[in-house]
């Protein structure tokens, strides 16, 4: 009796115990645990991953026996994380980060820059910037062509969150405000006219019967950001019915005879020439926006990071001196 009980308990598996010890294997199955997460689960992170369903799951599986735990509870309810799961996941995030860290101080040492720098663009910065970012950005990969460059756009507000939460380094965007927590280079200034569409009332009028005063009367597309101090006094008075931080958006807007709204000329320039924009008191209704590249003051920039901002700063310098228009063409 003794000795089946002994053969039986024999066969009981001790659950493993994580004793802190990363192997490269670990760091491929803590990038996969990764994504399933930001994805909210295995089937959303197929695509991510280039894997099935299944052999994530089995990814997972051979994870939580790594550790030693249960790390998410999947089924028909959806996926969750435990809490330990959760202590894993954002320990991943710290791991992740050092090893990036760890990569860029080392090529920093052999004066070979890799590792991954992530940039955020403000919406539609390619329709006033497209000459010397593109510039900075061939300028930088021929210097440093083991850096991953990865770069996504976003709102005024999304590019600040960014920089803030550390989702980027580097930044370029317009900003209403001076934000404690984030370093604003000016980089270039952009002017915005006031338009109508060929079927406003304003664009059917008299030369004699527009004035600043019946201007005001209709409504106005306000613009997500602005920073200029004339334009809150430039607007006052105004109906701000709409709103649109996205330069495409608020053209539309604009398009659709109901709304007026300010647009950087040289976008506004092929509908004008076709008729179906007309500038409302160019010499009234005019204002400007200053765009800067932003990074956070408390972090530590990545050495990546630094030359990317020098070949910006260079770049667009250089466009100042040669009197090039952002857009690449001469002013």
């Amino acid at each position: 009796m003794e000795a089946q009980l002994n053969k039986t308990n024999s066969r009981v598996r001790t659950p493993q115990v994580f004793r802190g010890a990363i192997s490269d294997g670990d760091l491929r199955l803590l990038r996969v645990f990764r994504t399933v997460v930001e994805n909210g689960g295995f089937t959303a992170a197929e695509v991510s991953l280039n894997k099935s369903k299944s052999a994530i799951s089995l990814d997972i599986a051979h994870l939580e026996q790594r550790m030693g735990t249960k790390l998410c509870i999947r089924g028909r309810s959806g996926f969750k994380l435990t809490d330990e799961g959760q202590i894993v996941y954002l320990a991943s995030l710290q791991l992740f980060n050092d090893v990036e860290k760890f990569r860029d101080r080392v090529a920093t040492a052999v004066k070979a820059l890799t590792g991954r720098l992530t940039v955020l663009l403000v919406d539609n910065l390619v329709s006033v910037a497209a000459g010397p970012m593109a510039r900075a950005i061939g300028e930088f990969t021929r210097r440093h062509p083991r850096v991953e460059i990865v770069m996504e756009s976003a709102t005024p507000a999304g590019v600040e969150q960014g920089i803030v939460e550390g989702e980027a380094e580097i930044g370029v965007s317009v900003v209403p405000r001076e934000l404690s927590s984030i370093e604003m280079i000016p980089l270039f200034h952009e002017e915005l006219r006031l338009y109508c569409s060929r079927s406003h009332d304003l664009a059917k009028a008299a030369p004699g019967e527009v004035t600043p005063e019946r201007v005001k009367e209709f409504r106005l597309v306000m613009p997500g950001v602005t920073e200029d101090p004339h334009f809150a006094t430039l607007v006052a008075g105004f109906r701000t019915d709409a709103r649109s931080s996205n330069i495409d958006s608020r053209i539309l807007l604009v398009l659709s005879g109901a709304f007026l709204g300010f647009l950087p000329p040289h976008f506004a320039a092929p509908w004008v020439e076709s008729g179906e924009l007309v500038e409302v008191m160019p010499r009234h209704f005019r204002t400007e926006n200053t765009f800067y590249v932003l990074f956070k003051k408390s972090a530590r920039q990545s050495a990546a990071a630094q030359a990317f901002l020098s070949i910006l700063l260079a770049s667009f310098e250089k466009a100042k001196r040669m009197e090039i228009s952002p857009l690449g063409q001469l002013a």
